[in-house]
C-alpha cells in the first residue's frame, strides 16, 4: 500500500489508536482475535515463569502463542541458537547456556529448537559454508564506542563477504565493506563526543508532499515480535534485537553503525550534485549519528531504525541524514540506499533519492546552456 505524508498520512500515523502495554507483545487474542488486552499475572513453570494476558473482548486468559507449552524460557532458548549461530558447536552452546542460567540443556533439546524455529534463523543455511573458512572472531568484529553514549558497533564480516559476492546485483557495494572495515580501526571517536548536532534531533526539515512512504510486510516485524516476548526489561529491547538480527538472519551486516556528515559534504550534495538538500552547517559543523540496522539484500542498501511505536514516528530527517552520510563516506550513489523504520506492527520504508530531490530550475538552465 502507498502512503503519501500529506496532513492524511501524517494524522493517520501520529494520532492512530495505541494499543496496551501487551499489544507492543502481541498482536491479537488466540481466541477472539481482539486486540484489547492487558498483562494479568503469570503462570508458573517448571523453569521461571510465563506473562499471562487477560482479554477484555472474550475474558479469556492466555500465554504467547510461541511460549506456550514450553518447558524452557524463550530468552534462554534464544539465546542458545544465537551461540549456535555464533559458531560455537552443539556441546559449546548448551554448556554456555546452561551456566548461564542454571538450567542443564542437553545437545538433543537445542537441534529441536534450532529445527523448531528454523523460520527466524535464516543464517543457518549460511552456516556449514561459514564454518570451513571463519572463526568466530573473523567470522564477527565487535567494538564498543564511546561516543557520549555507549554504542556497540558489530559487523558480520562472513555474511557481508557472501552478500557481495552472490548477487552481481551487491558486486558494486564493496566500497561498503570497506568502510565498515574501516570503523574498527580509524572512527574519529573524537568527533563523536565532541559533536553538538545529532541526526535524530533534526525534524520537519524536508518537502515530503511527493515522497512515497510504503506500508509492508517485512521480517523484520516477524523478527521483532520473537525478541519481545522473550525480553522483559524495556532498555534492553532494542540491544537484543540487534544482537539476534545480526547474528540469526541472513540479510544484516552491521549495527550501531556510526557516520557523519559535515559542512563539505552538504555543499558537494548541493553544488555538484544539485540535490536540494536544505541541512545548513558552518565551518567544521558536524552532524553525527549511528545506524540502527544496516542490511544488503535485493540490490540494495538498507539502513533501518527500530521505533517501539513505529505508527506514531516519522523519523524521515533522521534516516535522509544516515543515507546522505553513509553515501559520502562509501562513495555509493544515493540511488542504491533505502530506508526504513519499524516495530513488530509496522514495517514503512522510502528512497531516500525522492527526499532529496534534483533541482528541476538548474537542469532546465543546463540544458538551455548546451543549446
Amino acid at each position: 500500500m502507498d502512503e503519501r505524508p500529506g496532513s492524511e498520512i501524517r494524522e493517520k500515523m501520529l494520532f492512530s489508536k495505541d494499543d496496551s502495554d501487551a499489544g507492543a507483545i502481541l498482536r491479537k487474542c488466540p481466541y477472539c482475535e481482539g486486540k484489547e488486552f492487558i498483562k494479568k499475572g503469570q503462570r508458573v513453570k517448571k523453569y521461571g515463569e510465563a506473562q499471562l494476558y487477560y482479554c477484555k473482548n472474550c475474558d479469556k486468559k492466555f500465554t504467547p502463542g510461541i511460549d506456550k507449552h514450553r518447558t524452557f524460557p524463550l530468552r534462554l532458548i534464544m539465546d542458545a541458537v544465537t551461540l549456535y549461530n555464533r559458531l560455537y558447536s552443539l556441546d559449546d552452546s548448551v554448556k554456555l547456556v546452561s551456566s548461564k542460567y542454571g538450567i542443564s540443556v542437553t545437545r538433543q533439546t537445542l537441534m529441536r529448537w534450532l529445527e523448531d524455529f528454523r523460520e527466524y534463523l535464516p543464517f543457518l543455511r549460511m552456516r556449514e559454508y561459514v564454518e570451513k573458512k571463519y572463526k568466530p572472531k573473523e567470522m564477527l568484529e565487535e567494538i564498543r564506542l564511546f561516543h557520549g553514549q555507549i554504542y556497540d558497533f558489530k559487523y558480520h564480516r562472513a555474511k557481508t563477504n557472501i552478500l557481495l559476492e552472490e548477487s552481481f546485483k551487491h558486486h558494486g557495494f564493496r566500497p561498503l565493506k570497506e568502510f565498515l572495515e574501516l570503523v574498527l580501526a580509524e572512527c574519529p571517536h573524537q568527533v563523536f563526543k565532541e559533536s553538538q548536532k545529532r541526526a535524530s534531533e533534526y525534524k520537519n526539515i524536508f518537502n515530503l508532499d511527493t515522497v512515497k512512504i510504503i506500508s509492508k510486510e517485512n521480517t523484520a516485524q516477524k523478527n521483532t515480535r520473537f525478541v519481545m516476548q522473550a525480553v522483559v526489561n524495556n532498555k534492553l529491547r532494542h540491544q537484543i534485537l540487534q544482537e539476534f538480527m545480526l547474528i540469526n538472519d541472513s540479510v544484516t551486516v552491521a549495527t550501531e553503525v556510526p557516520v557523519l556528515l559535515d559542512w563539505e559534504d552538504v555543499g558537494h550534495f548541493k553544488n555538484q550534485l544539485n540535490f536540494n538538500v536544505p541541512i545548513h552547517l558552518a565551518e567544521n559543523e558536524i552532524i553525527t549519528g549511528h545506524i540502527d540496522i544496516l542490511q544488503i539484500r535485493n540490490g540494495m542498501i538498507h539502513i533501518l531504525d527500530y521505533k517501539p511505536s513505529a505508527k506514531k514516528e516519522i523519523p524521515i530527517e533522521q534516516l535522509v541524514i544516515y543515507a546522505l552520510a553513509l553515501s559520502r563516506l562509501t562513495g555509493l550513489r544515493l540511488y542504491h540506499f533505502k530506508c526504513a523504520w519499524f516495530d513488530e506492527d509496522d514495517y514503512f520504508e522510502f528512497y531516500p533519492l525522492h527526499v532529496v530531490y534534483k533541482n528541476k530550475k538548474n537542469r532546465k538552465n543546463k540544458k538551455a546552456e548546451l543549446i
